[in-house]
């Protein structure tokens, strides 16, 4: 009687521990799942933010920081500017036709920029210097006018609204990459030469 006792409470007990292991790899994969699924929607988060990210990119212009100038001699002293970084290559290839839109930084953020070649050289001078370009125009919303002249020194921007004027020129001597976009009034006038008074 002793013994039948026994057999039942060992059954019972086999039966139990394996109803309870059963139980726990049953919600194991559920747990697994959630946390694939959560890894899964954290990497697709950062995928997303990544293609926003990308998509955003200005491949022309990029901020910077003054840290990230070299060691060269400034060509202009604004009291306040903005820094960026250009890829004049790139934009000189963008201004390769008659009529071209592009994005440019300005003291409200960048602006995109028709623009028309105001021809100041004839076809055979333009085909000789072939890095001197000149272009007037306008923003998208009509808003700012625009003045741009691209040569060896580098681009030169002058973009007019209704209350200001932004100026965007190279801020290093010999140097056509990093570039200072400031207002007008924030260039103090260079001294007359004293032969000129």
């Amino acid at each position: 009687m002793s013994k039948l006792i026994f057999l039942i409470i060992v059954v019972l007990t086999s039966v139990a521990c394996s109803s309870s292991n059963k139980k726990s790899t049953s919600s194991e994969p559920s747990v697994n799942a959630e946390e694939t699924s959560i890894a899964e929607s954290t990497k697709t988060g950062n995928s997303q933010e990544n293609a926003i990210a990308e998509t955003n990119e200005n491949p022309l212009w990029s901020s910077c920081q003054v840290s990230d100038l070299p060691d060269l001699e400034k060509r202009i002293e604004p009291k306040e500017y903005e820094l960026f970084k250009c890829n004049f290559d790139l934009l000189l290839d963008q201004l390769s036709d008659d009529s071209v839109s592009i994005e440019l930084p300005t003291t409200e953020g960048f602006k995109r920029f028709e623009m028309v070649n105001s021809n100041t050289m004839n076809a055979s001078l333009a085909a000789k210097y072939p890095q001197v370009k000149s272009y007037k125009g306008k923003s998208a919303d009509g808003k700012l006018s625009l003045r741009l002249d691209a040569n060896n020194d580098g681009l030169f921007v002058e973009i007019t609204g209704a209350e200001f004027k932004n100026l965007l020129s190279p801020l290093l001597l010999a140097n056509k990459t990093f570039y200072a976009l400031y207002l007008e009034s924030a260039l103090t006038p260079a001294p007359r030469d004293k032969f000129f008074d």
